[in-house]
């Protein structure tokens, strides 16, 4: 049975500093090498920052990159060092965790789309051979052998929240929805974890517009967002909202988020990402398209029937 995930948001109080990044990928050295240049690190990789602060990762962090598993078990680790330092790590997730997910639960539909975008980095860094999966192996197949090989792994995706708030700013992987009826439906649906321009290309203005009404009630005014991968980073909405995945430029980015206004010229740390995995398979602009469209309603549909199960 597909599990609903039972980790709730996280709310980052309004006095902490916040660094964000996104769609990391595997990035290991990347991610160290700029969280030891903004203090977050120190040499060892352990949790130094000054207190009252917090680092946001709004999701993907496995697959596609060198170091997947090494990456989300280290992270994982950060976020249980930061607390007795008065810090905060708020580790969110994306549409690939989610793939991942799904696909150590067994289902077929999700598995193969997660084999398509960049599941065999995750698999490589695991220990599993090429061999192992491919093309003739069945997706699910190939997830189970990962969980043979990873046995923590289901356990650490299971512990991502669906997104964070701080002051006026919503953290989340993909975007905010139009026209979501409250929080807690944002929350359980996955459709944040694929809006592309729908929301950041809206030409209703966010918050302000009738289909942000749920967010502006909550007190959500800016955004900021990954998925939509860019040679840059970018803001939308009047500066309300930032795009941080940088991966189509090469580079990882880490930004420290202004307590208010624009996020126009926020600092933003960068470093080189390492080449993600050769061998993946290619993939077209509309391919992303129809998983895009196809994914979110399979998978709200999957957990809609699991918690029906559950209370029955």
């Amino acid at each position: 049975m597909v599990v609903p995930p039972t980790t709730p948001p996280i709310r980052i109080p309004d006095e902490f500093t916040v660094w964000a990044a996104t769609d990391i990928h595997g990035q290991l050295e990347a991610t160290q090498a700029l969280l030891r240049e903004a203090g977050v690190i120190d040499s060892r990789g352990s949790w130094a920052a000054e207190p009252a602060t917090a680092f946001v990762v709004c999701g993907d962090i496995v697959d596609r990159g060198p170091a997947s598993l090494q990456l989300l078990r280290w992270l994982v680790q950060l976020r249980a060092e930061a607390p007795a330092s008065g810090g905060l790590v708020a580790l969110l997730e994306g549409n690939h965790e989610i793939q991942a997910l799904l696909s150590l639960e067994g289902d077929p539909v999700v598995a193969e789309a997660w084999m398509l975008f960049g599941a065999g980095a995750l698999l490589e860094s695991a220990g599993m051979t090429a061999d192992e999966f491919e093309p003739g192996v069945a997706p699910v197949e190939v997830a189970s052998r990962l969980a043979s090989h990873a046995p923590d792994l289901e356990r650490l995706l299971r512990g991502l929240a669906p997104f964070a708030t701080w002051r006026d700013t919503l953290l989340v992987h993909a975007g905010p929805t139009p026209g979501a009826p409250s929080m807690a439906a944002y929350a359980e649906s996955v459709e944040r974890l694929w809006i592309r321009d729908a929301f950041y290309a809206s030409s209703e203005p966010f918050p302000t517009s009738p289909a942000w009404r749920t967010f502006a009630d909550a007190g959500i005014g800016r955004v900021a967002f990954g998925h939509t991968s860019l040679p840059a980073s970018a803001t939308y909405h009047d500066g309300r909202a930032i795009n941080l995945d940088t991966a189509r430029g090469g580079h990882v980015s880490l930004a420290r988020l202004s307590a208010s206004g624009s996020f126009e010229g926020i600092p933003i740390l960068t470093a080189v990402a390492e080449p993600r995995r050769a061998t993946d398979p290619t993939y077209t602009p509309d391919d992303v398209r129809a998983w895009d469209r196809r994914l979110p309603p399979h998978i709200d549909g999957l957990r809609a029937a699991a918690r029906a199960a559950a209370a029955r």
